[in-house]
This record gives C-alpha cells, sequence and structure tokens, in this order.
C-alpha cells in the first residue's frame, strides 16, 4: 500500500516514538503551559540526528527525503505539535540551503544544522505584505563584497530561541525586475545589524517563539547568497512548497493525536447510566474523522513521494495542506465536543488541539492561498 513504511522510514518512526515517549512526552507539557520554548529537548532532539532527516548524507543528513521528513512531523505532532513546529520550522532554512545553496554555504550552515547544533528561522512575510512574497520591502545593496540589508519580517518561528544560529532572509535586489528582482541570504545570528524581536503568545506552537526580525545596515558577506541572485521567489516557493507537506503530516499526527484523546475518553464516559458511545450522534463523527485522516495519509505520501522523485508537486502539496489541515480543525473539533463541558478546560489535553490546528491552516500560505493556488492550476 501507499502508506506502508520501509526498512529505514520504519526505523525512523520508531526511533521518533521513542524519544517522544522517553523525553517528549514525560516532561512537555510545563513548556507549554509556559509558552516557552523546550531548549533541552530540542537539543536531545537535534542531537540525535533527525533535524537533518531529508537532506543529504554528504552534509551530515541521513537522506530519507520528504517522506522521511514528513514521517518526523507527523509522529512528533502526535505527541506535541508545537515540537513538530519547531521541526517543520527549521527545516524551510534548511531546504532552501540545500536546495540552491553553494557547497561552501552547505558545508558552513547545513552541516551544523543537520547536526543539530543549532536551529534556524524563515525571513519571509512582512508586516504589509502578508502572503504576497512579491510585495516585499526589505532591500539588499551591494557594497564591494558584502550585501547590507535593511527591513523587517515578522511571523519568523525559532528566532531569538537559545539555539537560534541563523536566518534565510528574502530580500529586493533590483527593485526594477519586479518578482525577478528578489533573492535570499543567509544572515547568521550574532551579525551587526541584525536584531530579534520580542515573542508574543499564540493560541498555537506555544513552545515554538515566531518574532518580528529587524535589519538596520546589516552587512553580511556576499557568499551568503543562496544560489543566484533574483532566483529568491523561485526558491521561496519551492521550499513552501516543500513545507506545506510537512504542515500537511503535523495536522495529520494533530488530528491521530485528537481522535486517540476522544475515543480514550469516549470508552470511560457515561451518561445516564449508558456509555457515550451507544449514541450515533457521538461515534459518527469519529467514524467521519477516521475516514478523513485516511484520505490525508494518502495525499501526504503521494506528495512526498512526487517531491522526492524530481517531479512536479506544487499543486499536490498545495491540495494535501489544504485538505489536511482543514480535517484537524474539524477533527479537533469533534473530539473536544465529546468531551463536552471538559474539553474547555486547560487540564485536559483536548482543550488547546483547536488552536494549534487553527496555526496550521494559516502558517505556509492560509487555506485561502491554497484554494487560490489549486484554482489557477484549473483554469490555466
Amino acid at each position: 500500500m501507499l502508506t506502508d513504511l520501509d526498512d529505514d522510514e520504519r526505523a525512523l518512526q520508531e526511533g521518533i516514538e521513542s524519544f517522544a515517549a522517553g523525553s517528549l512526552r514525560p516532561s512537555i507539557k510545563q513548556y507549554v503551559d509556559a509558552h516557552e520554548f523546550p531548549t533541552e529537548l530540542v537539543q536531545e532532539f537535534g542531537g540525535l540526528g533527525y533535524m537533518g532527516t531529508a537532506y543529504d548524507v554528504e552534509y551530515d543528513g541521513s537522506g530519507l527525503g520528504a517522506r522521511g521528513s514528513a514521517i518526523v512531523a507527523e509522529t512528533l505532532a502526535a505527541t506535541e505539535p508545537g515540537f513538530a513546529a519547531i521541526y517543520l520550522c527549521n527545516s524551510a532554512p534548511m531546504t532552501a540551503i540545500a536546495h540552491y545553496g553553494s557547497p561552501q554555504l552547505k558545508q558552513e550552515w547545513l552541516s551544523p544544522l543537520c547536526r543539530g547544533e543549532m536551529i534556524a528561522s524563515f525571513g519571509v512575510s512582512e508586516p504589509h505584505g502578508g502572503s504576497d512574497v512579491a510585495s516585499t520591502r526589505t532591500v539588499a545593496v551591494e557594497d564591494g563584497e558584502h550585501w547590507i540589508l535593511n527591513g523587517s519580517k515578522v511571523f519568523s518561528t525559532n528566532a531569538g530561541t537559545p539555539l537560534h544560529g541563523l536566518s534565510t532572509v528574502i530580500a529586493v535586489t533590483d527593485r526594477d525586475k519586479g518578482p525577478k528582482g528578489l533573492s535570499t541570504f543567509v544572515v547568521p545570528v550574532g551579525t551587526p545589524g541584525f536584531r530579534v524581536g520580542k515573542a508574543g503568545h499564540k493560541v498555537g506552537w506555544r513552545i515554538a517563539p515566531s518574532v518580528e526580525l529587524f535589519f538596520e545596515d546589516c552587512r553580511i558577506p556576499k557568499r551568503n547568497l543562496i544560489g543566484q541572485r533574483g532566483d529568491g521567489l523561485k526558491q521561496i516557493l519551492t521550499t513552501l512548497s516543500f513545507g506545506r507537506i510537512l504542515v500537511a503530516a503535523a495536522a495529520l499526527g494533530l488530528s491521530h493525536k485528537a481522535l486517540r484523546l476522544a475515543r480514550d475518553y469516549g470508552r470511560t464516559r457515561s451518561v445516564g447510566g449508558k456509555s457515550i458511545f451507544e449514541n450515533q450522534g457521538v461515534t459518527f463523527p469519529l467514524a467521519d474523522a477516521m475516514t478523513k485522516i485516511h484520505a490525508a495519509e494518502l495525499m501526504v505520501r503521494n506528495a512526498a513521494c512526487l517531491a522526492d522523485a524530481g517531479k512536479p508537486f506544487r499543486l499536490e502539496s498545495a491540495m494535501t495542506k489544504l485538505f489536511a489541515s482543514e480535517m484537524a480543525g474539524e477533527v479537533a473539533d469533534s473530539a473536544l465536543q465529546i468531551h463536552g463541558g471538559y474539553g474547555i478546560f486547560e487540564e485536559y489535553e483536548i482543550s488547546g488541539l483547536l488552536g494549534e490546528a487553527k496555526v496550521l491552516q494559516i502558517v505556509e500560505g492560509t487555506s485561502e492561498v491554497q484554494r487560490l493556488l489549486i484554482a489557477r492550476d484549473l483554469t490555466s
């Protein structure tokens, strides 16, 4: 079957499940409740080599591609969606460097990222532009052997944490060329003129801080240009397509968690001397959830297989992200409803999953953006 795992993938899944059971599950709630980045847990996870799951062995990765990376995101999200967020938001800048960076740039930055020695953030969205990457106002100007960046970004997840080592940033290098005048850069933490804003509290991804990035005459060496000048939009679109597969995988893991919580609660809950599972109004939404989860599993695996085979996958990743993230919201809502009044209390795990699902419907392009992409393909 399409969802079957090969030996390497099965070993990967078992390894992640072991980490989740032994380290993540016992201690993660204290971080979630405090909206605190789990530094030690991320260090432990990174030290196991899982951050480099998708990338070439030559740069200290595991070489398991999008399929392997989706397994990591799904398995982590089945325990704590916010931890999956840390992983998938780290994967975005890694993907940009892996696919377009020079060998020198990969050796300098991708390798330590794969080894888990640091994590990275992505600098794309801006306060005025939202999902419109082409409206970028951050600029990069050549100055001898350097680029000088000025501007700001928003919603950069993982930035400002103790393990933050770099951000990949898209900026205008040729204003007169429109969308073809964008380029992408590696900006190391500690570079003069690079400043990180304060994190706010979110309804989901509470352990994965999202902040503003500020660039004020920020000078970086020319070798930190990723790929070719003017290829920034192409790079970002490709990176977002890969990222959408991981967001969908995280939505799948979240849905598995919500369904498990609903099933476990329903098995022990009686009203009027009868199990609530004797009521079809309770069990039918779970049947729908199980069916949609299976469909999402097939879609995630298909999109990942296309990506790993080097075939076109942007449309499939958009459809997969749309379906899986919207499905996660539906499943989380049904699971909370089954808990009744208890579901709205923070002592119950189910209480936080609606917020987590909502974040997945927004990041890497909102549901509306995905529908726009799909409709364009349909009508072109």
